[in-house]
This record gives C-alpha cells, structure tokens and sequence, in this order.
C-alpha cells in the first residue's frame, strides 16, 4: 500500500477489557481504517484496545503512528512490527496480552516519544485531520476523549469526536451528556460535537466500517461550521489574563482569553495623535473583543472612532497597543482585516467609465464567484453598470460587494451604510449577522444611523472625546429592554418617546458628550458660538454689499 491520504486518531484503553467484543471492535476499527487508507493515529500501546487496532492496521498494509511519553516509553520485544521489523518503541503501559505478530502483515509503523502526556495528545490532535473515535477504556481514555472534545468547543481545533458504543460503553456519558443539555452546563451546538455510534454485537466486524464513516462524515461537517472554532496551530501573540498576568501562547499557538475565548481585537491603554504640537486624537483608549463579536462604535462626530478604526486597519503608525489577532497592526499585519470608509466613492478612479464585472474582477471577484453572487444578489448590484453612471448609494454597493466578497476575519465599517436604502442596509446587517455566527468572524461598526439595529450588535462601545468610556457586552432582547445591561437611562425629554432601547442607550450618552465637551471646552476658555454677539467684522460688511440672495426667487 503506498502513502495514506488522511489520519484518524483512536483513543481506547491498554487493557482488553474482561469481554471479547472489545477487543473485536478495537480490530474492525482498525481494519476499517487500513481499507481506506487512512493513517492510523493512536497512544503506541503494544496491549489491550491498543494493541488490537495497530495490529489490525498492520495486518492489512496500513499506516500506524505512535505517540508516547517518555516516562512510558520502552523497547518492544524482538520482532515488533516497525520499520523493516526491527523493533521499536512502545508504550509500557497496560495490562493483559501482548498482541503483536510481525508476521501477520507488511504495514508500515512510526513511533514519536515526545515529553509529556499533554505534548502527547496536542501531538495525536495535530497529526488527526480527520478527528478521533473513542472505544472502551479507562481513566486515561475518558480524560483524553473529553479534553479533545472541550479544545472543539473552545476553538483550539475544529474536530469532531465519535463514540463506538460496544455493550453500551458510553451509554451513561451520553445520558450525563444529555443531563448537562438540559441543565445549561452544555449548549444543543455543543451537544452535537460528539456522536454516538452504536455496536451490534451480533455483527462487529461492520462496526469499524459504520464509526469510520461517522467520523468522516462528522468532519466535514464541525470543519465546515466556523461559528466559534480555530484552528489551533494558528500562531498568535501574547494576551493579559484576568489577573493582570501576561500569557504567551508560542507553544499553544492560540489566542484565548477568559473561559477559552479566543482575542480578535485588543487596544490597551492607546494614547494617540497625529503631530507631536497638537493634542493627543485619542487618550487612554481601551477595547477588547472577542472572536465573532458585533460591536457598535457609538460617539459624537469627532469622538475620534474613524482614528480608531484606521489605527484597528494599520493604516496609521502607532505602538503596539493595537494587536489584532495577536499581531501588531502595523509592523507585522494580520491577514483578513477590511476596512470599508466612506472616503473611497469619492475617489475619482472608481467615478471613471469601468463596468461594474470588470471593475470587480480586478480585485479578486473572479477567485470568489459564490461569494460574489451572493454578494450581487443582496446588495442588487447590475454587472453591467458603469461606474460614472450610477448613483452614490448604487457606487456604495458596489464597494460593500468589493470589500466583502473574499472573506474576512475583521470587518471595520466606519459609517458605510449611509447610502444604503432600508431594505439592502437590512439585507446586508443579516449576511453580516451570519458571517459572524457561521465563521466566527468579528466586526465593529460605527454608526449612527440604529435603525434595524436593535438585535444586531453583541458589544457597545463608547468613545468621548477621544476616549473609549464603556465597552459592554449585551444580550438582546433583554428582559426589559429599558434597562440593559444597566446602561445608564435617558434624559427625561426621551422617555415619551417610542425610542429602542439602544437608541435611548445612544442618546443618552451623546447627550453626556455633548456636556462633558462644552465643560472641557469652558477650561480653556472657549465657548461654541460666543462670537455671535461679537461686532460685525469686516468680511461681514462687505458682503452685504454683494448679497443678492433677497432677489432670487427661491
């Protein structure tokens, strides 16, 4: 048999158990494997369960790798199927016979000693792109069956988990699985990250073929679902813990912050400005988001959010107080960021004659065609418009379809669905909304149009004079909506008023902006609007000599 096509890991016990069914199913697992050319990924045991799926891979031509700590590694005995069947390492671990019978097949074996019994299951999880099926076994094999379930659920991997259910094995952790369901402890998408195969004892040898394909099958479909999972190799940068600690995950490879969560954006402490003789643009800003947030960027014009946003894009140098994903934005930028402003339909470039099908194939449209239609189809864009001939609102469309069409990881949206009319704004907020849920990607978005908006953001976030003031994750709808998240209320003028309860939240805010700034400005002498009562300059008095406007008919 030449090289394997995919690997599959299996977890079980280094004893055979006290019924034979176990150790049948243990070898129709492995001959299942063999069949289709999988490499087989498990603990290098030479006994029990362990044994009887290597042997089983082995006496068919397959692929088997080991993986063994240190403390457990020894010599097998001579002969041990391995490389030419000269002997190897395996694990000493276990109890019951020894299955090994090198004469019995001409596969191929690999053993990795690495250094301890995590490194031991980061490497099995690493080398298994195709997941991990669970047979019988002990202590050893429920703790390595839950850890690679809970790096699933926490976004370390995207791998699915399979029980062979022989004699009703896993019966009792399917219903403990099911009680936790019930209790709130694990959500119904959580539920659905283990699968339960049962084994007709009358007829085991289908059994390995019957979990294989629940596994493969399982697969595609947890590695298709990006709500929420990571692959966990995917390198990253330090994070600050709850604690005030710092935590490098080099080794890990992975973000995470809080109960697993993994940090797409983090600004700490940003103190930014754009010319060393002028004030700071924005002071002491902080914000902090996980993966697959929707955050709205609320604030008063000039609150500083579109400094903010360009800083989140590494459009502007700054210090390395802006990580996205980990990475400074800047000197060592992250892939899958968008910035989508509304700077860019003033561009005379994109105002020229370029069809709307040629102009979206210069950047990529061509290499995202589902996408792109979908995107078309939303936003109502013609591929047969002229650039120069459209409106605003249709040349705004088509940089929505231009920005979002290749997928992304970070959105930022500065006030670019200002254009839009209600229906396509609305369509376009539920992509969004999905894009977020199916494939854990994060957007903040500034606005302040909050019509539609009411279920669509999962943080708020504050920003005043240059300086975030609140950042609050919410849960819509609340059990009373005037109230959420204990959000400060509305000024008394709004309460007669049939306001959402985030445009009250907005509201009031803007109008403690609007105070706070008049106070500051009172410090340093100024007062909008005190030249009102000012005599009348010069520039005034000359033209009303030139002002025609009494006589035109308007």
């Amino acid at each position: 048999m030449s090289g394997f096509t995919d690997s599959i890991c299996v977890f079980c016990g280094s004893s055979p158990g006290v019924k034979p069914e176990y150790m049948a199913a243990a070898a129709s697992v492995g001959h299942a494997i063999a069949k289709h050319n999988y490499r087989l990924v498990y603990g290098g045991g030479s006994r029990g369960c362990m044994s009887g799926v290597s042997q089983a891979v082995f006496e068919a031509g397959g692929h088997v790798l080991g993986v063994i700590p240190q403390v457990m590694a020894t010599t097998a005995p001579s002969g041990h199927p391995g490389h030419g069947g000269k002997s190897t390492v395996v694990s000493k671990e276990g109890t019951g016979p020894t299955v090994l019978n090198p004469e019995a097949g001409s596969g191929h074996v690999e053993t990795v000693v690495v250094q301890s019994m995590h490194e031991r299951k980061q490497r099995m999880a690493e080398e298994s792109n195709l997941g991990f099926i669970g047979l019988p076994g002990g202590y050893g094999t429920f703790e390595e069956v839950m850890e690679m379930v809970t790096w699933t659920q926490l976004g370390i991997h995207r791998k699915p988990m399979v029980l062979l259910n022989v004699n009703g094995f896993y019966t009792p952790i399917k219903q403990q699985i099911d009680l936790a369901v019930e209790e709130g402890f694990i959500s119904k998408a959580g539920q659905q990250l283990v699968s339960l195969v049962e084994c007709d004892s009358s007829n085991i040898d289908a059994c390995g073929e019957a979990v294989l394909a629940e596994a493969v099958r399982l697969s595609k479909e947890v590695a298709s679902n990006g709500s929420g999972y990571w692959d966990w190799n995917k390198p990253q940068g330090p994070v600050s813990t709850a604690e005030g600690g710092i935590i490098d995950n080099a080794a890990n490879k992975s973000l995470q912050v809080g109960d697993g969560e993994q940090l797409a954006v983090e600004v700490s402490n940003l103190t930014f400005t754009f010319n060393p003789d002028i004030p700071p643009s924005l002071e002491r800003c902080n914000l902090s988001l996980t993966r697959g947030s929707r955050c709205l960027l609320i604030g008063a014009n000039g609150a500083g959010k579109s400094t903010l946003l360009r800083l989140l894009a590494g459009k502007k140098l700054c210090d390395s107080k802006v990580r996205v994903f980990g990475k400074d934005v800047f000197r060592d930028s992250p892939s899958g960021v968008t910035y989508l402003g509304t700077e860019w339909a003033m561009n005379p470039v994109v105002r020229s004659d370029i069809v709307v099908s040629t102009f979206l194939d210069s950047v990529g449209g061509y290499r995202h065609k589902a996408r792109r239609d979908r995107l078309l189809d939303i936003l109502d864009v013609d591929l047969t418009w002229h650039m120069h001939a459209i409106s605003d609102g249709e040349r705004r469309r088509v940089q929505l379809c231009m920005g979002l069409m290749e997928p992304w990881d970070l959105l930022l949206l500065d006030e670019v669905t200002v254009d839009l009319d209600v229906q396509v704004r609305a369509d376009l907020l539920d992509f969004l909304q999905q894009e977020t849920e199916e494939r854990g990607a994060t957007i903040i978005y500034a606005t302040h149009i909050f019509d539609g908006l009411q279920s669509f953001p999962t943080h708020l976030a504050h920003m005043r004079l240059g300086t975030t003031t609140t950042t609050l994750p919410i849960d819509w709808p609340a059990t009373n909506p005037a109230d959420i998240a204990a959000l400060p209320p509305t000024a008394s003028a709004d309460k007669d008023r049939d306001l959402s309860p985030l445009l009250n939240v907005s509201l009031a805010w803007l109008r403690e902006d609007k105070v706070v700034r008049a106070e500051e400005e009172a410090k340093r002498g100024r007062v909008r609007g005190a030249n009102r009562k000012a005599e009348t300059t010069d520039s005034e008095r000359f033209f009303s000599k030139y002002d025609y406007s009494q006589t035109v008919t308007r």
